[in-house]
């Protein structure tokens, strides 16, 4: 995981990052609030040798190596019983000789024989009695250590260059530096736990996780919108949802220059990614460019189109495959200034795959582009059933749509690969329910500047009735090429 990619992960996670902030610096505060004062201070002694017989520079330079290493051996009486519990008798403290030893710090700076001797303790007056007891403590038992012979002098001198003072103010807690450190905590580890939630995530979040995962063109990216479970089909032309697919009518255009596509697929990984609404949605602006459109509902398992629309279901692309039924008897269209022949999916059979597989559907799909200037097929997921991998080779182009936070990375490389094995063409990704939206990236060119007018849109907000079935008479699928409804 790169930088971009861990920026990216803490931007989406922010609410993790700012919680994990917070919780730290609140619990850098409780624990500078609960610990108890604590406060320090420090005597230095400074050792030497006693005799004054070094005359030449070769034995004062002996006598300071010697010295230095004497010093080293002093610190480590600092801590041992024969100072502490002489100490703790002397000053009658309410602490072992072991508890003592533990409030005491010793320090050799390097090559010099000083000995800083730190006492820590809760009473500020307290402490400084301590770390002078500890130091004339250590003066006594440095002299009888190094006197074996009382008749004789010490050839060791130890002497207190700084008396401990009373400290004015505690040394901890440093609350301050408690909240600092618990705040600077607490987001390092909001930003590693949100690398984490990324790298264990494998959902699709963003436009760029798509082009990191895919050479497929992204050809639309359909802002989230709370409001599509409720009305899918876009009602405010103004919308950026609207603008998202009439972003994706355009570039269907430029697909096939030598010999223009009409009949796309529009299928997803799997269900509840959207390929519904996305099939109505780009019928309708397609058709709202003037563009005869024929919308046929291929998804003979779990069929919409009906519902959404407000259409008849009992009759229809079944009816037709089985010859019960002819096309122009089952078509029907849509209300609205510009309307689309929908082929729902009629009675569902029990082998969906074996009849979209047969030549009757070829012909069907052959005489539709023949009639209409766009055909628009709304498939069935690929990765549970293979109906839309049977489709596939038949349509000019497939659109594949994918959801925001719900398709996973591992389903859009398996759906391409199975379009890829069914020698399907995939023309490029619609990426579904998006968080950023056209709205916010462009200002006021995609925002609601004017009241929309009933007949504008393929959808006035509410779902479109149905005008009639077409009479064999004016069906604009009679004959042998089909007539758009409006062309005499």
């Amino acid at each position: 995981m790169n930088a971009r990619e861990l920026i990216a992960g803490a931007r989406r996670n922010l609410l993790l990052v700012i919680l994990l902030a917070v919780l730290g610096t609140g619990t850098g505060l409780g624990i500078g609030l609960l610990q108890p004062k604590e406060y320090r201070t420090t005597t230095t002694l400074f050792v030497s040798i006693a005799q004054g017989g070094q005359s030449s520079i070769d034995q004062r330079y002996q006598g300071t190596l010697f010295t230095q290493e004497r010093v080293r051996s002093y610190a480590a009486l600092v801590t041992t019983p024969v100072v502490t519990r002489s100490v703790v008798r002397t000053l009658g403290l309410s602490l072992k000789p072991e508890e003592l030893a533990q409030r005491l710090e010793v320090d050799v700076p390097v090559d010099t024989v000083l000995l800083n001797i730190t006492a820590r303790y809760g009473d500020a007056e307290a402490v400084a009695r301590i770390a002078n007891a500890v130091t004339a403590r250590l003066v006594a038992v440095v002299a009888d250590l190094e006197t074996p012979d009382p008749d004789q002098g010490s050839a060791i001198r130890v002497k207190v260059v700084r008396d401990a003072a009373v400290p004015e103010r505690p040394s901890s807690p440093r609350v301050v530096l408690n909240i600092v450190l618990g705040f600077a905590l607490g987001l390092v580890g909001g930003v590693g736990a949100g690398a984490l939630r990324e790298a264990l995530d494998t959902r699709i979040h963003s436009e760029a996780d798509l082009a990191r995962l895919s050479d497929q063109p992204l050809l639309a990216m359909v802002p989230k919108d709370p409001d599509t479970q409720v009305a899918p089909l876009v009602g405010d032309r103004f919308s950026s949802r609207a603008e998202a697919y009439r972003k994706l009518r355009t570039t269907l255009r430029f697909v096939g220059v030598d010999q223009p596509a009409k009949v796309f697929l529009v299928t997803s990984p799997l269900p509840g990614d959207g390929k519904s609404t996305t099939a109505v949605n780009l019928a309708a602006a397609l058709a709202a460019e003037g563009a005869q459109v024929a919308l046929v509902e291929v998804d003979l398992r779990r069929p919409r189109l009906a519902d959404m629309l407000g259409l008849v279901g009992e009759a229809g692309l079944t009816s037709v495959l089985t010859g019960r039924a002819e096309l122009a008897d089952v078509a029907q269209s849509t209300a609205g200034a510009h309307r689309i022949t929908v082929l729902t999916s009629g009675p569902l059979p029990p082998n969906p795959s074996e009849l979209l597989g047969t030549q009757r559907m070829r012909d069907l799909l052959r005489r539709l582009a023949q009639g209409f200037d766009y055909v628009i097929l709304d498939a069935p997921p690929l990765l549970p059933v293979t109906d839309a991998a049977v489709l596939a080779p038949e349509a000019d182009g497939t659109i594949l749509v994918t959801r925001a936070k719900k398709t996973r990375r591992d389903d859009l490389r398996e759906a391409l690969t199975v379009l890829e094995g069914a020698r399907g063409r995939v023309v490029g990704l619609v990426f579904n329910c998006g968080t950023v939206t056209r709205s916010d990236r462009y200002g006021p060119y995609t925002r609601d500047t004017a009241k929309p007018q009933l007949g504008d849109t393929f959808q006035d907000r509410e779902p479109p009735a149905v005008v009639r079935r077409p009479r064999r008479g004016d069906s604009p699928l009679s004959g042998d090429r089909a007539v758009p409804p409006g062309r005499g």
